[in-house]
């Protein structure tokens, strides 16, 4: 049986009131999302022990972090917790060594899966050893942060907003080391954000927070591309997350042909190998619908899909949800679209996409999901 992270938790702090129930696998990551005052980092504390709830539990498989019913509350020590918040807050009076030192010493297995050098040469740490942290730049810090979290062999790791104080260069920079930690280490992972530049990066299930309560938690596959889903439907960059299968170049161009549900989908740009899945974000005002077949246009991607739901956002623009084969797919259209082309649930279709809209956001790459 997969092991699973299970909390169920009440907490009052303050005003603000905390009441989050959600089941997520415990491997991979697990994204917290939501707005500024959601609860995001109060939850974090709970989970890593710098609060104890006022009722309910937190269990990894097995392993009781809390329990109020049992009277059960361990240290974040004893839950083995990396801690990731986003000023790094490494030790001052410590240089990069010391402080990855430090996390070292904090593992509490006798057999670290995890090998002190090749966390230096992953993140890039081999010429900060020496330096103190005070001449660091804000993603230095955070590399040296994460260094020292995966050093103390988490069982699981909590990265709060980690990007949040870095300027977009940096951004671009920590989040590619994200996603080669995410593959080279395989540490479960929970991390919280309000970006969704990041969701579509590194999550694997997705939680959704809302004013202290879990509005949604499952896959992130299962929660992108849904007309409804709270917090992420209403957005203006609002889309879809497709897996695609590599394979190949394509001959007549420069691009790489890939299928989507047995469809065939040229994408821009695939430095990869056939055969292999990868991950692409498509904007919801990216996607034109026709009724018949289309002809004589340079969108080179028209999908057949069909109608499962429309939904009015009251800002002039109708969210329309597709099916293609078990994937979705959203497209945004105009009201007056919608009673031109008499669209309603059911309704066989095309979905026009062009191939420079499917990438991965924030100027980022197709994600390799093998």
């Amino acid at each position: 049986m997969t092991r699973a992270l299970t909390i169920d938790i009440r907490h009052q702090r303050g005003d603000f009131r905390l009441e989050t129930r959600f089941e997520a696998p415990a491997t991979g990551v697990t994204v917290v999302f939501g707005a500024s005052g959601a609860g995001k980092s109060t939850l974090l504390d709970l989970i890593c022990g710098n609060l104890q709830p006022d009722h309910g539990a937190i269990r990894i498989g097995e392993q009781v972090f809390v329990d109020t019913s049992r009277g059960i509350h361990l240290s974040t020590e004893q839950r083995a917790i990396g801690w990731v918040p986003q000023d790094g807050l490494l030790f001052p009076h410590l240089d990069v060594a010391a402080n990855l030192d430090f996390g070292a010493r904090r593992s509490r297995r006798h057999q670290s899966a995890v090998n002190t050098q090749q966390v230096i040469d992953t993140l890039g740490l081999g010429a900060l050893l020496q330096r103190w942290p005070r001449t660091l730049s804000g993603g230095e810090r955070q590399r040296v942060a994460l260094g020292r979290a995966l050093l103390s062999n988490p069982s699981l790791l909590l990265l709060d907003e980690p990007l949040a104080a870095l300027d977009a260069p940096r951004k671009a920079e920590i989040l590619a080391l994200l996603e080669l930690i995410k593959r080279e280490f395989a540490i479960s992972a929970i991390y919280v954000t309000h970006s969704l530049a990041e969701v579509l990066r590194l999550a694997d299930h997705l939680v959704l927070l809302d004013a202290g309560k879990v509005v949604a938690s499952d896959r992130i596959d299962a929660l992108m591309g849904r007309a409804h889903t709270p917090l992420l439907s209403m957005r203006a960059d609002t889309g879809s997350l497709l897996t695609l299968q590599v394979a190949g170049r394509d001959p007549a161009g420069d691009g790489w042909l890939t299928t989507l549900e047995g469809q065939t989908v040229l994408i821009p740009r695939l430095p990869l190998a056939a055969g292999i899945p990868v991950r692409a974000y498509v904007p919801a005002n990216e996607v034109i619908i026709a009724t018949q077949a289309p002809q004589g246009l340079s969108v080179r991607n028209a999908l057949q899909a069909k109608i499962l739901c429309l939904r009015d956002r009251g800002d002039g623009s109708v969210l329309v949800e597709l099916a293609v084969g078990a994937q979705r797919l959203l497209a945004a259209v105009t009201p007056a679209a919608v009673s031109a082309l008499a669209l309603a649930p059911e309704q066989p279709v095309y979905a026009l996409v062009k191939s420079v809209s499917l990438d991965a956001p924030a100027g980022g790459r197709l994600l390799e999901m093998g």
